[in-house]
């Protein structure tokens, strides 16, 4: 089994109102479909998912803007995202292994580097995802 821990971080402007969502957490077994949401209320059109590994740097996976992709970092057909909604983003990891186990993080910002001077004065909103491994003596898959 693979347990999927979730723990939202937000980094950026303080704002009363403003926020990013994660589902809490999920355990899945070898070879079923991971389901990453990330929403979030800045009104950003730009935002990315990035996978880290263990002792590594972050490796960009997706990014879209203004629901379309514009950057697909991973070549793997197993890696699959979507922005159905400006605030809202998607990771489908199908069929996960043990290799998958990784620090999932989403991000957000108005503009890109390129687009935008201020990107410097602005950290992006982030929330991770950790994929462990979590040995149990049921074949079941449950939630946390």
């Amino acid at each position: 089994m693979i347990s999927w821990n979730c723990t939202c971080v937000n980094k950026g402007f303080p704002t009363t109102d403003a926020k990013i969502t994660q589902t809490p957490s999920l355990v899945l077994e070898r070879g079923q479909t991971a389901y990453l949401r990330c929403e979030q209320t800045y009104g950003h059109y730009n935002m990315f998912w990035y996978r880290q590994d263990p002792g590594q740097g972050l490796q960009l996976l997706f990014n879209f803007y203004n629901k379309e992709e514009r950057e697909k970092g991973t070549s793997s057909s197993q890696f699959q995202a979507d922005q159905p909604q400006d605030d809202l983003f998607l990771l489908n990891i199908s069929s996960v292994q043990p290799e998958h186990s990784a620090v999932y993080f989403c991000a957000s910002s108005l503009d890109t580097a390129l687009q935008s001077h201020l990107l410097p004065l602005q950290k992006p909103h982030l929330f991770l995802v950790t994929l462990q491994p979590h040995h149990r003596d049921s074949n079941k898959a449950h939630s946390l």
